[in-house]
């Protein structure tokens, strides 16, 4: 199984990793910005609907919609995009740190074996009797 680190595709193209069925390569981290881009278009047009929409209900409750409620919805939804995909990132950016860290201990471990098998038990938690004079 391939390391997820080895799996970022950092220089690929964002196009062939969308068709790579075997998910050699991880592309989430470069599809965000796109995704947030398109977010906000679809924010934008869903806060234009609801403005029109209100509109066509009266005129005073369109231009509530339309200054007020209107742009609460837009930085509602945008604000709500926005956490929704740093916490995506977040994730993945833990997913490499701990990769990273276990190896790290693994070459720790390695070391560490190396110096038990060079060093005499000791049992600190053992009381020794005093030495007699």
């Amino acid at each position: 199984m391939k390391r997820l680190h080895e799996m970022r595709n950092d220089g690929g193209s964002l196009l062939w990793g969308l068709f790579d069925r075997q998910f050699t390569t991880v592309i989430t981290t470069q599809m965000v910005p796109t995704i947030y881009t398109l977010g906000q278009l679809l924010s934008g047009i869903a806060t234009a609907y609801v403005i029109f929409w209100a509109f066509q209900q009266s005129l005073v409750s369109g231009l509530v919609w339309l200054c007020l409620l209107g742009p609460a919805m837009f930085l509602a939804l945008v604000v709500s995009i926005r956490v929704l995909l740093e916490f995506v990132l977040t994730v993945f950016r833990i997913a490499f740190f701990l990769e990273a860290l276990g190896g790290q201990i693994e070459s720790i471990a390695g070391q560490t074996e190396d110096i038990h098998q060079d060093l005499p038990r000791i049992r600190f938690w053992r009381k020794t009797p005093p030495r007699s004079k």
